[in-house]
C-alpha cells in the first residue's frame, strides 16, 4: 500500500495488517543500501507476516545493490528481471535469522503456525517447547483458522474452547498457540480461571508491562484494544463457567482461548476436544525429552513403546514419566516397572505442568457428585474398553451400595445427594472424565490408576467386591452360546479384569465362576492363548474351595478339552479320568454330567486310535441319557453323533448312517437351522455320505455348513477352515480341481494365523493341499508341502500316529513320481477331511 494513504495522526500498524491479510506475495527489494533496510519495523512486520502465511516472498536484486558475495548463496545472480516466485522453505528462514536475528527451527513438516516469537506483552507461564511440542499440528491448524480464517482474509470467530480430560496438555496448547503467534497480537494475557474469584482477579491484576497504561487491568486495558489474545485457563467448575459466558460479551474485540475439562459450552463458541497422542507421537516426545538425561540402554526405541502404551498417550502423564526418568537418571524400563507407585510425584523445577497427574484430577473428583464419583470408582476396577451403559443401569441396586459406601468414606464432604445413573454419567461426560458412545462409556486408563491409589486400604476390598458382582450379574451364563456374543464381545475384558483384582483379595466366588464363563467364550472363539490361564486360576481356586466337587470336575473337563484342541493330548487324558471319577463318586455312575465326562474321555481315546475302549464308553453315555433325559434330549444327539463318528472311523458305516441322520434331526428340532452347534453333526453326515460315493448328496451339506460358520465366527475362525478342507476334499473327489485349490489355501491361511505353524490342523492342511497339487501334476510345489506336513505331525503327534504315517505314505507317493528314492509304500492318498468333535462341554 502507499504510505500517502494512510491516515494522518493515527498509528499505522492496523492498516499495514490490513493490507498485508490481502497480499500474496511479498517482495524483498535488495538496492545499494543491501538488505540491511529489512530491520525496521515495518519491513520486518511484512517479512513476518510473509513467513507465517506461508506466501510466496521475491527477491528482487536492484542495479547498484549489494555483491553477490554479501548475499545468500539462493539470493546471488538475481536481478530486477529475474521475478521468479522462491517458495516459503529452508532457505527463506536462513534469510530471515540473518535479517532478524530470530532463530527458526526448520520444520520437519508444515504447521499451522510458525514459531517465530510470541507477543512483545504477555504473562505466559511457560517457554514454548519447540521441537518437543508433539502431535499437535491439527489443533493448531484448527485455532488458526478459526481465529484467522483459512487465508488470513477474515475473522472466523473471536472466542474458541479447547476441552478434554485433565492432563490432555490443553493449558500447553494455548500457550504454545500464544507462543507461535508472531506480531498478530500486541499482548497475549494467561489468567488461571479455576474458580469465580480468580477470574475476577485475575482480570483484575495490573498490565505493569504496558508503557502506557501501567496501572490498568487487563480488563480495562483490552476493552480499548482490539490485537490480544486472552487465555481463560482451567474454567471447570459450573459457577466459573457461568461467570465466564457472562463476561464474554465484553471481549469481542480481541480473541479469547478458553482451556476447560467440560464439554458442554454453547453453540455460539467453538469447541473442540483434545484427545491423546498417538503411540508414535509419545515415543518419540519420550526419547527426545529424555535425551542425554536417561540411563540409555540399546533397546531404548522399545522400551519408549511400551512405556508410552503403558501411558496411553497423555501428556502430562509423559511428561511427568520424562521428568522422573531425567531426576533420577533411570531406564525407560526402570520407569515402566514403578509407574502406578510415582502418579502422585512432582517436581515443579523440572516439569512444565503446575501439577502432578494425580493432584490435577483430584480436583475433578472433588467437583463429582456421589453416585457420578461411585460409577467413576467402580469403573477403576475394570478395563479401560467400553463399558455397556445397560449394566449400570441394571445393576442400578450395586451402584446404591456403591454410593453409600463412598458416602460413609467421605462423610460430610460428600457433593450431594445420589442422582440418577444417568444424569450421573452426563457429568461425567461434561467433565471429560469418561468418553461416551452409542450404548458404552470409556474411562480413560491413567484415571483408572490414580482413581485405585486414592482408594483407602480399608475400603479396597469392598469396592473390588462391587465390581466383580456388577460384572458378573449383567455377564449371560452361557458363554460359549452365540446368541450371547454381542455382550461377551464388550464385557470379556472387563470380567477378565475385575477377576484378577478379586483373585488378588483372595476373593474366591463369583470371581473363580466369571473367570469360566470368560474361558467358555474365549475358546468357542478359539483364542486358546487368552483362554488357557483364565480356566487353570479357576480350576485352582475350586479346588481350594473343595477339591473334589462337582465344580472341579466341571473344570477339569473344561482344561482337558483345551489341551486336546491344542494337541496336548497326554496332559488332557489324566484330568478327564479325575473328572469322571469324581462325578462318579459325587453323582453316582447314572447321572447325565457322568455321560459328558465319558463322551469326552471316548473321545480322547478315539484321537489315540484306542477306538475299542472309546466305544464301550460312548454306548454308555447314550444309554445313560436316553434313560435320564429321554430320547429326544440334544445331549442324546451330541452321544449319537459321536458314536456314528467313532462307527466311521472303525469302517462300519452302514451302522454310522442312521445315526448321524437322528443326530442331525434332533439338533435342528433343538437348535434351529442355522445354529453353529449343528455344523458337527452336519459335516459328520456329510462325510459319511462322501465316503460311501453319494457326492450329490453331501455337498450342500458341506455347503450349509461352511455358510453357518462364517456367519456365526467370521471369516478367520478355524471351524472356517475346516468346513473349507470338507468341502474342497469333496470337490476333489469330484474331479473339480480348479474349485478345490483356493478353499485349501485358504483353510492354510487361517490355521496358520490361529494355531500358529506347527499345529496338526495346518499339517493336515498341508497334506492335502500337496495331494492336490500332487493331482495337477506339480510335484515340485507339493514336495515341501508335504515334507512340512510329515515334520508337524512327527513332532506333535510322534511317529507312529496314523496321521504321521499316512502322510509319510503321501511324501513316498510323490517322491516316487519326481523319481527320487522311495523309502515308504504306494500313495495313501489324502487324509479324508477333518476329525470332527461335537462333545458337549461340562
Amino acid at each position: 500500500m502507499d504510505d500517502e494513504a494512510l491516515p494522518l495522526g493515527q498509528p499505522w500498524h492496523p492498516h499495514v495488517e490490513a493490507a498485508l491479510q490481502e497480499a500474496r506475495s511479498t517482495a524483498i527489494l535488495l538496492g545499494p543500501s543491501g538488505y540491511g533496510d529489512w530491520q525496521r519495523e515495518e519491513a520486518g512486520l511484512c517479512l513476518d507476516q510473509g513467513v507465517k502465511r506461508h506466501i510466496p516472498v521475491i527477491p528482487i536484486l536492484l542495479p547498484g545493490g549489494p555483491s553477490p558475495e554479501g548475499l545468500p548463496d539462493f539470493l546471488r545472480g538475481r536481478t530486477c528481471s529475474d521475478l521468479r516466485e522462491e517458495p516459503w522453505g529452508d532457505r527463506l528462514q536462513r534469510l530471515v535469522r540473518e535479517i532478524r536475528g530470530k532463530t527458526v527451527p526448520s520444520p520437519a513438516k508444515e504447521e499451522a503456525v510458525q514459531p517465530l516469537h510470541g507477543p512483545k506483552v504477555h504473562n505466559l507461564p511457560f517457554l514454548p517447547l519447540g521441537d518437543l511440542f508433539k502431535g499437535r499440528d491439527e489443533e493448531l491448524r484448527a485455532l488458526e483458522a478459526n481465529f484467522c480464517g483459512s487465508t488470513g482474509s477474515a475473522v472466523i470467530t473471536q472466542i474458541q474452547v479447547i476441552h478434554g480430560l485433565g492432563g490432555m496438555g490443553k493449558t500447553r496448547l494455548a500457550v504454545e498457540y500464544a507462543w507461535r503467534s508472531g506480531d498478530r497480537y500486541e499482548a497475549a494475557l494467561f489468567v488461571v480461571a479455576d474458580s469465580p474469584e480468580a477470574l475476577r482477579s485475575g482480570l483484575a491484576d495490573r498490565l505493569d508491562t504496558v508503557p502506557e497504561t501501567e496501572v490498568a487491568t487487563i480488563f480495562s486495558w483490552i476493552r480499548t484494544h482490539d490485537r490480544w489474545l486472552l487465555i481463560l485457563d482451567n474454567v471447570d467448575a459450573e459457577e466459573t463457567a457461568r461467570a465466564a459466558r457472562k463476561l464474554l460479551p465484553q471481549l469481542q474485540a480481541g480473541h479469547v482461548l478458553i482451556t476447560s475439562r467440560r464439554r458442554n459450552w454453547p453453540a455460539s463458541l467453538k469447541n473442540r476436544a483434545l484427545k491423546e497422542l498417538s503411540l508414535e507421537e509419545a515415543t518419540q516426545f519420550l526419547l527426545q525429552r529424555t535425551e542425554g538425561l536417561r540411563a540409555a540402554t540399546e533397546s531404548d526405541p522399545e522400551q519408549a513403546c511400551q512405556l508410552a502404551q503403558h501411558l496411553d498417550g497423555l501428556p502430562l502423564a509423559l511428561e511427568q514419566a520424562a521428568a522422573y526418568i531425567c531426576h533420577h537418571q533411570i531406564t525407560f524400563s526402570q520407569y515402566s516397572e514403578i509407574w502406578e507407585n510415582v502418579l502422585g510425584w512432582y517436581d515443579g523445577d523440572l516439569m512444565d505442568y503446575p501439577a502432578s497427574l494425580a493432584a490435577t484430577w483430584q480436583t475433578t473428583f472433588r467437583q463429582l457428585g456421589l453416585t457420578a464419583a461411585a460409577l467413576l470408582r467402580l469403573a477403576a476396577y475394570l478395563a479401560p474398553e467400553p463399558l455397556p451403559l445397560e449394566m449400570f443401569e441394571k445393576g442400578s441396586a450395586l451402584v446404591i451400595e456403591a454410593v453409600s459406601l463412598l458416602g460413609e468414606e467421605v462423610g460430610p464432604a460428600g457433593n450431594g445427594v445420589p442422582q440418577p445413573i444417568q444424569e450421573s454419567i452426563s457429568e461425567l461426560a461434561a467433565f471429560s472424565m469418561v468418553t461416551r458412545d452409542v450404548g458404552t462409556l470409556t474411562v480413560h486408563r491413567m484415571v483408572q490408576e490414580v482413581l485405585r491409589s486414592h482408594v483407602p486400604e480399608p475400603c479396597r476390598r469392598d469396592w473390588i467386591e462391587l465390581a466383580l458382582r456388577l460384572v458378573n450379574d449383567f455377564s449371560p451364563a452361557a458363554a460359549d452360546d452365540i446368541r450371547t456374543w454381542p455382550a461377551w464381545d464388550v464385557l470379556w475384558p472387563h470380567a477378565a479384569e475385575v477377576s484378577r483384582y478379586a483373585d488378588d483379595m483372595r476373593i474366591a466366588n463369583p470371581t473363580s465362576g466369571l473367570m469360566r464363563k470368560v474361558y467358555l467364550y474365549l475358546s468357542a472363539k478359539g483364542l486358546y492363548a487368552e483362554a488357557e490361564p483364565l480356566i487353570l486360576r479357576s480350576l485352582a481356586i475350586a479346588e481350594e474351595i473343595a477339591p473334589d466337587s462337582s465344580e472341579v470336575a466341571i473344570r477339569l473337563n473344561d482344561l482337558a478339552q483345551l489341551l486336546q484342541a491344542t494337541n496336548r493330548l497326554a496332559e488332557a487324558e489324566p484330568l478327564m479320568r479325575r473328572a469322571l471319577k469324581i462325578d462318579e463318586s459325587a453323582l453316582g455312575p447314572d447321572h447325565p454330567e457322568v455321560a459328558t465326562d465319558l463322551n469326552n474321555l471316548a473321545f480322547l481315546l478315539k484321537a489315540t486310535n484306542r477306538l475299542a475302549e472309546a466305544e464301550l464308553l460312548m454306548r454308555r453315555a447314550l444309554k445313560i441319557d436316553e434313560n435320564a433325559l429321554g430320547p429326544d434330549h440334544p445331549d442324546v444327539a451330541t452321544d449319537l453323533n459321536n458314536l456314528a463318528q467313532l462307527l466311521q472311523a472303525a469302517n462300519r458305516l452302514a451302522e454310522a448312517e442312521p445315526l448321524m441322520r437322528r443326530a442331525v434331526q434332533l439338533y435342528e428340532a433343538h437348535l434351529g437351522a442355522d445354529h453353529p452347534n449343528l455344523v458337527p453333526a452336519i459335516n459328520n453326515l456329510a462325510q459319511l455320505l462322501q465316503s460311501t460315493d453319494q457326492l450329490a448328496a453331501a455337498e450342500p451339506l458341506m455347503r450349509r455348513a461352511l455358510q453357518i460358520d462364517e456367519a456365526a465366527f467370521g471369516p478367520d475362525h478355524p471351524n472356517v477352515a475346516r468346513d473349507l478342507n470338507n468341502l474342497a476334499l469333496l470337490l476333489q473327489a469330484k474331479n473339480r480341481l480348479a474349485e478345490a485349490e483356493p478353499l485349501m489355501r485358504r483353510a492354510l491361511q487361517i490355521d496358520e494365523t490361529a494355531f500358529g505353524p506347527d499345529h496338526p490342523n495346518v499339517a493336515r492342511d498341508l497334506n492335502n493341499l500337496a495331494l492336490l497339487l500332487q493331482a495337477t501334476s506339480r510335484l515340485a510345489e507339493a514336495e515341501p508341502a508335504i515334507r512340512r506336513a510329515v515334520e508337524i505331525y512327527q513332532i506333535g503327534l510322534g511317529p507312529e500316529d496314523p496321521r504321521t504315517l499316512n502322510a509319510k505314505t503321501n511324501l513316498g507317493s510323490i517322491l516316487a513320481e519326481l523319481e527320487l528314492e522311495v523309502t515308504t509304500g504306494d500313495s495313501g492318498g489324502g487324509t479324508g477331511g477333518a476329525d470332527e468333535t461335537a462333545s458337549s462341554l461340562g
